[in-house]
């Protein structure tokens, strides 16, 4: 459910920044997200498909680019990702770790045609 206000969102950004660029058409956005968001990008596809008829990113394609979790080790300042959701530090074993990544949701790349 909450993939369709951020839909909602993504439009609304690639719509300004296509306005502000004097564009007419965008044929492709690339959107990173983040495992820990929680966001489903099939979900994403299936709003962005309804919302964006009759505007300028209207057909293009909505491509993902997704990161998994990072970590930072608080004892020896590993970074890793963790693997099977173990978050012990694979140099050290501490599981006290600060996340570093994982939480990412922004556009990256428009296409213009």
């Amino acid at each position: 459910m909450h993939e369709f206000g951020v839909t909602e969102s993504l439009l609304k950004i690639v719509e300004e920044s296509a306005n502000n660029a004097g564009v007419e058409k965008v044929s492709r956005i690339v959107v990173v997200v983040g495992e820990l968001t929680g966001f489903v990008p099939d979900c994403m596809r299936f709003y962005f498909e309804t919302m964006s008829k009759d505007t300028v990113a209207e057909g293009a394609s909505l491509d993902f680019e997704e990161l998994p979790v990072r970590l930072k080790c608080r004892q020896c300042g590993h970074e890793f990702v963790p693997e099977n959701r173990e978050w012990a530090c694979p140099q050290c074993q501490s599981s006290e770790a600060d996340i570093t990544g994982g939480r990412e949701l922004y556009v990256k790349e428009l296409e213009v045609t």
